[in-house]
Parts: C-alpha cells; sequence; structure tokens
C-alpha cells in the first residue's frame, strides 16, 4: 500500500509541475514576443529620426547616427559569436548581408573605440564578387572607391 501511495504522489507531482512549467514557459514566449515588439518599434522610432534628419538637411547627423547603430550592431554580432558560434547556415545568411557592411566600411572606415572589433569581423566576410553587376547604392559607392583606386568597376 506504502508503494501505491508514493507513486501517486510522485505521479501528483509530476502533473502540478508539468502543468507550473507549461504556465512558466508561456510566460516567457509571451515575454519575449513583447521585447521583440519593443526592438521593432525602437527600430522604427531610429528610422524616423534618421528620416527627419535627412528631410531637414542635416545629412552629416544621419549619417553619423545611421553608422553609429550600423557598428554598435556589428559589436553586437560578435559579442553573440562569442557566446554561441553561429552554424553553417547562420554563417552563411549573416555574411551574405554583412558583404554590403564590409563594401561601405571599404569607402567609409569605422571610427571609434570599436573600429579595430568591427574591421576584425569583417575580415571573415567575403567582400562584393568582382563578377557581380548591380545597380543598387551599395555597389554603386564601390564603384566610385574602385574608380578612385584606378580598377575596374564592375556595374553596369
Amino acid at each position: 500500500m506504502k508503494a501505491l501511495k508514493l507513486i501517486a504522489l510522485f505521479g501528483f507531482g509530476f502533473v502540478i509541475g508539468g502543468i507550473a512549467v507549461g504556465i512558466w514557459s508561456g510566460y516567457l514566449i509571451s515575454r519575449m514576443t513583447v521585447s521583440k515588439e519593443v526592438e521593432v518599434a525602437f527600430q522604427a522610432a531610429q528610422q524616423a529620426e534618421w528620416l527627419a534628419e535627412l528631410r531637414l538637411g542635416e545629412t552629416t547627423n544621419a549619417i553619423a547616427s545611421m553608422e553609429k547603430s550600423m557598428d554598435s550592431g556589428m559589436v553586437a554580432i560578435l559579442q553573440w559569436a562569442g557566446v554561441r558560434p553561429p552554424d553553417q547556415k547562420t554563417l552563411k545568411a549573416r555574411d551574405r548581408f554583412l558583404t554590403n557592411v564590409k563594401v561601405y566600411h571599404q569607402s567609409f572606415p569605422p571610427a571609434g573605440n570599436e573600429a579595430a572589433t568591427i574591421n576584425a569581423l569583417l575580415v571573415s566576410v567575403p567582400g562584393r564578387s568582382p563578377q557581380s553587376t548591380c545597380k543598387a547604392a551599395i555597389c554603386r559607392l564601390d564603384d566610385q572607391r574602385l574608380a578612385t583606386l584606378g580598377t575596374k568597376a564592375n556595374s553596369p
């Protein structure tokens, strides 16, 4: 009889524990969703400020703020990689986007305390392919840089 009571008590504890874990995980997931919403709202507010500066002709301020934001993102990526290195699929997708950052920083190198850290990350990112032709602003900027160096540009 004691074994039956012990099994019943264990089963009851298991059910109560499962309910508690379910409630707690639901709470955590809802908090993570809210924080993602707050992050997106922050980014939208930041972009609104940059757009306002651009429309007011304050391009220097807007560019400085955008570069600071971009470089803060690079530092965050490095910190995340230090805690949990990305798998190959993530690394490939991430580097595809970071190619634009690398191309931009080839024309306008990062400044400030994190410049060396950002450059260390961008060394591992592939650059723009010499065979690529595009009309995007980042390609035109790269073509300007290449023209100043006397190198053949890629864009049509």
